[in-house]
């Protein structure tokens, strides 16, 4: 096959592939709160409140009631785009905010999550053990191309055009790419405490370990959040959170 046309389809198939995960891939963390009330603390100081409706490109809080913005403008709807996500300080469901049907799904939820049993456990190493191979798949595919470019002739071609094989490289790498910690997942399911960065403070929430990604932590049957001190379920970004201690 002519070299030329190995590069242009090398390009179109992982183009696809890239647009297409983007456009299904969600995060894992935020899922577990889709149809919930949440509230969104921003750094800014803004809390908007609403049921979460996740996209792959960001998430809105649909309002539970018309707010109105100054000057007189009445809106039903936040929209937080995925870019922005470094402007969050925590995503809170409050349980007080919950519906009856949520507050049911939520603690069948618990129940799985906190002190899990062997199967669950057993089906959460099989899947860091994909996220493994997956991971060591992209970086042998990675060696193999570079390799290519440099020793056969359809590979000069591509060397020709690495300043775009290697952009649809890094797309693809960023769609698949895994989150495995194995420091956490020895806390995963336990009560556990967590420092988080609230301006110039860190403050201390104990709760349990329910999940993390690439982006997120996600900590349930927290006890004692904020000025009220109220039991809440978060989400916080991994730059603001950090898993310190096993509480229990």
């Amino acid at each position: 096959m002519n070299p030329t046309l190995i590069t242009i389809w090398f390009i179109l198939i992982s183009a696809l592939t890239a647009v297409i995960m983007r456009k299904v891939k969600k995060d894992k963390c935020l899922k577990d709160f889709r149809n919930n009330v949440v509230t969104v603390e921003l750094l800014n100081g803004k809390k908007p409140q609403g049921e979460l409706k996740l996209k792959s490109t960001g998430f809105k809080l649909n309002y539970q009631q018309r707010i109105v913005e100054e000057p007189n403008r009445p809106v039903l709807s936040f929209l937080l785009y995925k870019n922005e996500y470094p402007d969050i300080q925590a995503i809170v469901r409050y349980y007080r905010d919950l519906r009856e049907k949520n507050l049911k799904e939520r603690e069948l939820d618990f129940r799985k999550t906190f002190h899990p049993g062997r199967s669950r456990r057993a089906l959460r190493s099989f899947t860091n053990l994909l996220k493994i191979i997956k991971d060591s798949v992209v970086e042998i595919l990675n060696l193999l191309t570079n390799h290519m470019s440099k020793t056969t002739p359809a590979g000069i071609t591509m060397s020709g055009q690495q300043g775009q094989i290697s952009k649809m490289q890094n797309e693809l790498y960023g769609v698949f790419e895994t989150s495995y910690e194995p420091l956490l997942e020895d806390y995963i399911g336990q009560r556990v405490l967590l420092e988080l960065k609230e301006g110039d403070r860190w403050a201390k929430y104990r709760g349990v370990l329910k999940d993390y990604t690439a982006e997120f932590i996600e900590i349930i049957d927290v006890e004692e959040y904020g000025a009220e001190k109220l039991k809440v379920d978060l989400i916080v970004l991994r730059k603001y959170g950090i898993v310190r201690h096993l509480s229990e």
